[in-house]
């Protein structure tokens, strides 16, 4: 299927030179020079990627090139012997009407809220769970239907497929009543079948959305599985009411996607299977006065089926805009319990200011945050804190961001007095380039700067992307 995809790519490539066709071209360019010795310090990838538009039809194609193949989340000490690799990632033909979408070869697919089925890239965390294979949308007034069949890389061996075949459908019971259901297949290379069915139902008005889906599972080992996930938003006035529940059990695959209903989106525990055995309920108030101010008190609670594993997780927001200058303070408190497997215990304060603000015509953010991370695992407590600052200015096209961490105290991240100093300067070039060059030492995370949050491996040295699209 693929070089048969590939063939019919070229040959429209071939034919737009007798025919309107347009095209758009996007060339991701990035080196990197690590510290972490004499030997794979300098790594080098291009990725290219070609789309070709011709009425209702559209194909495209995406190669990568890497020379060595770079693991951002292998540390010094783990890195190993790589290679350079090269290969088409990506390729695809496309037809797309007022009623019907139809797509062959590699593709996105998601059912829900993801809850049964999301498959994706993420890069945040290079997991690549997309399909290969053949999609097929229909749309009508009162009823969206999507197929779908595909070969993923199986969770254990990439050098395997699983095969994923799907069929769901929404049907407009009314203008505000929407309820779906649908119906996926994995089956794993070696023959473990798993069978997924799923129903859901959404009601909205003026004043209230309301989501709820279910879905249960099983596979030729008689392991049976359930996910409910559920959530509610009322609007009353100057308030906002938002409610979320879930309830996961033997009930997560590489096709899934949890949503883990609480604010920094984390599982019961570090390490912890989130769709094994978990519950949980959040809620949020989010109240504007004016629109000067804004309130957000946000809290969840998580626990497994003998409450021996729990989570709470607090998270307060103030939000106040003057006429040049926006403040915003958060608090953040995170605590996981497990007397299951020991008596494990983890807290996380995050307390942060930022401001916001024009400096004559220039934006500048500021951000100050000091956390402070405790672990009690029955044999020692440790306990560090986290100061963090900074800064991001806009000039133009022009952005910079600078952020200075260190570490009080000592911990399994790093060392007692430890810095992390990294700056990062990003430019917009030549009317259709993006540059963006990182210097220095990040400790990594979730980091927002410059515009763009993304989650980032640790890193020492220099990374320079250019992405250049026409």
């Amino acid at each position: 299927m693929k070089k048969l995809l590939l063939t019919a790519f070229f040959l429209l490539v071939i034919a737009s030179a007798f025919a309107e066709i347009s095209y758009s071209i996007l060339n991701e360019f990035q080196t990197i020079t690590r510290d972490i010795g004499e030997e794979y310090q300098n790594y080098f990838s291009d990725k290219l990627q070609l789309q070709i538009f011709y009425n209702n039809l559209s194909a495209g194609v995406k190669y990568n090139y890497y020379k060595p193949k770079y693991d951002r989340f292998l540390s010094a000490e783990q890195t190993g012997i790589e290679e350079d690799e090269n290969y088409f990632d990506e390729y695809f033909l496309q037809f797309e009407s007022d009623h019907f979408f139809l797509k062959a070869g590699t593709y996105d697919a998601v059912i829900g809220s993801g809850m049964v089925m999301h498959n994706y890239f993420d890069t945040d965390f290079e997991d690549d769970s997309r399909l290969t294979g053949g999609y097929a949308q229909a749309f009508f007034d009162k009823v969206q239907a999507q197929i779908f069949y595909g070969l993923m890389k199986n969770v254990d061996d990439e050098n395997e497929n699983d095969k994923i075949a799907a069929v769901d459908a929404d049907l407009n019971l009314k203008d505000n009543l929407r309820i779906g259901g649908g119906y996926i297949m994995q089956q794993q290379f070696e023959d473990n079948q798993c069978d997924i069915f799923t129903g859901r139902v959404n009601y909205f008005n003026d004043m209230l959305d309301l989501n709820a889906e279910y879905a249960k599972s099983n596979d030729e080992n008689n392991v049976s599985g359930t996910g409910i996930y559920s959530n509610a938003t009322a609007y009353l006035g100057k308030f906002t009411l938002l409610t979320v529940y879930k309830k996961y059990e033997n009930f997560d695959t590489k096709i899934t996607d949890l949503p883990m209903a609480n604010h920094s989106g984390q599982q019961l525990e570090h390490g912890w299977d989130p769709g094994k055995d978990e519950e949980g309920l959040m809620g949020e108030i989010r109240f504007l006065p004016n629109y000067e101010n804004e309130f957000v008190l946000n809290y969840a609670e998580g626990w497994n089926s003998n409450f021996k594993v729990r989570q709470s997780d607090l998270y307060c927001e103030f939000k106040h805009d003057f006429d040049n200058l926006s403040i915003k303070s958060e608090y953040g408190a995170l605590e996981q319990i497990n007397t299951e497997s020991g008596n494990n215990w983890y807290q996380e304060l995050t307390p942060a200011v930022s401001l916001d603000f024009m400096l004559k015509n220039i934006p500048v953010m500021i951000k100050v945050e000091y956390q402070y991370k405790e672990e009690d695992n029955g044999a020692e407590n440790i306990s560090h804190f986290e100061p963090r600052l900074q800064t991001d200015v806009s000039i133009g096209n022009y952005s910079a961001s600078i952020t200075v961490e260190n570490q009080l105290g000592e911990s399994n991240e790093g060392n007692d007095g430890e810095f992390w100093i990294g700056g990062e300067f990003a430019a917009s070039i030549l009317w259709n380039t993006d540059v963006r060059i990182f210097i220095g030492k990040e400790k990594g995370g979730l980091v927002c700067r410059n515009g763009v949050c993304k989650n980032q491996a640790e890193f020492d040295g220099v990374r320079l992307d250019i992405v250049t699209s026409f």
